[in-house]
């Protein structure tokens, strides 16, 4: 019989701190993978900023932000996860560039080589006052062809950028994208069976103090889409403020 989780408790234990036993195939630390065996570094490939074009820049509103650990590994037990982003006030006809992107170490003739497969591509509109939206992997792409799921045990990039001009992708000058590393894993059969028979509520802090971060992540926002009680309110904020993000209230879902 499980035992009942305090409602406001939901802090996310990184993975390789987490709790033992409970996922097939998860790691300890995570190595450059530049160094031997391709794993995802602490950071994400790319983190980098080249202006915003937001509608009211200022110190108060923060920047494009994925709602991910920086410090560890994202984990989903998902073969289709969603994510979650902070997009700032953007003016009208600006549109997000969403990406997940397969990655893998190869050996060739020529020695060892590292492989990028772009498992899916798509444009999607912001929320027009900004704030925290979802982003899905979908089974099936905007020209009704099928995607791929993610495959457990491989590493993957999800991708997020700014257009502020829609019509001109790849011209470079007021965008802004983020990049986070997320890896599918398997959960025990004893852990699938506890997550199978408990409430939503309950399954958040289980998924969180094991560091399957954005499963826990999407379970809390469809209890926030659900209902506005003040102890799902502080159950956000609290998941969010155990990797270092705050002020992400907003949530927008499209």
């Amino acid at each position: 019989m499980l035992t009942a989780l305090a409602p406001v408790q939901a802090e996310f234990v990184p993975p390789d701190r987490g709790t033992p036993g409970r996922l097939e195939g998860a790691g300890t630390r995570w190595q450059d993978p530049s160094q031997g065996e391709f794993d995802p570094p602490d950071q994400p490939l790319f983190d980098t900023v080249r202006g915003s074009c937001a509608t009211s820049p200022d110190d108060r509103t923060p920047a494009l932000t994925l709602l991910a650990p920086l410090d560890s590994l994202g984990i989903t037990l998902e073969d289709y996860p969603r994510f979650f982003v902070y997009v700032p006030p953007l003016p009208e006809g600006a549109q997000l560039e969403f990406a997940v992107t397969e990655w893998e170490r190869l050996l060739t003739d020529s020695g060892e080589d590292i492989r990028d497969r772009q498992v899916y591509l798509t444009q999607v509109t912001p929320p027009r006052d900004g704030g925290v939206m979802a982003l899905e992997l979908p089974q099936v792409d905007d020209d009704g062809n099928p995607v791929s799921p993610l495959t457990v045990g491989q590493n993957y990039t999800w991708f997020v950028r700014i257009l502020c001009d829609a019509n001109a992708p790849n011209t470079f000058g007021p965008d802004i994208w983020r990049e986070a590393w997320v890896r599918r894993l398997d959960p025990t059969d004893e852990f699938a069976s506890q997550l199978a028979e408990a409430p939503l509520a309950e399954q958040v802090g289980l998924l969180a103090e094991t560091g399957v971060w954005y499963d826990a992540l999407d379970r809390l926002a469809q209890l926030r889409s659900q209902s506005d009680e003040l102890d799902l309110e502080q159950r956000w904020q609290g998941l969010l403020e155990s990797i270092g993000l705050e002020d992400f209230e907003n949530f927008s879902e499209e």
